[in-house]
């Protein structure tokens, strides 16, 4: 089923003051100003702010493993697949802004307030272990070796924050030819 233009026009325009601004800093008029459609239109598509913010958070973890599916090399060897996913995952950070995780502003943000949205910060971050031990199963350390390329790849989105990129980059090569794996 296709999205109507109005509620990816809504959530498009929510993703982006959210990342930018921080969840509750943005309120549903200024979301509604800038996507320039009407209140009665946002409540058509969502109850609440609280489930607009967790369908942005869906649909971005959507683009965020397809995007991994496109660039990730998993028919070679564990250094070929590490380096593609770091490539990946730079390409995400260059594309989608480098101000952080949006999944871990808002568990922080609903820590304490929303249980489905801080889960769902939780359960994307699980995904991605999973979805690399799963690329990696024919390996011994399968396991252990997908949290270690995890953290990385947090570590990437943490220091592209507040460093050049290209220096982000060659130190994420360099901490990757450390994980060692056993067949």
């Amino acid at each position: 089923m296709r999205k109507s233009n109005k509620k990816v026009d809504i959530m498009n325009t929510a993703e982006a003051l959210f990342y930018q601004h921080g969840f509750h800093s943005v309120g549903i008029k200024r979301i509604l100003e800038q996507a320039e459609v009407a209140t009665m239109t946002m409540y058509y598509h969502f109850k609440s702010k609280e489930e607009l913010i967790a369908a942005v958070l869906m649909e971005r973890e959507k683009h965020y493993f397809m995007l991994l599916d496109s660039k990730i090399n998993k028919d070679t060897d564990v250094k070929d697949y590490v380096n593609s996913i770091i490539d990946a995952h730079l390409t995400w950070v260059e594309e989608e802004g480098n101000n952080g995780c949006l999944f871990l502003r808002a568990k922080q943000e609903y820590a304490d307030r929303n249980e489905h949205i801080s889960s769902l910060s939780q359960e994307h971050k699980q995904k991605l272990i999973n979805k690399i031990a799963k690329d990696l199963n024919s390996f011994k350390d399968s396991e252990a070796i997908s949290v270690q390329i995890s953290i990385l790849l947090e570590g990437i989105t943490s220091m592209a924050q507040i460093l050049d990129i290209e220096k982000v980059r060659t130190s994420a090569y360099k901490l990757a030819e450390t994980i060692k794996v056993s067949e």
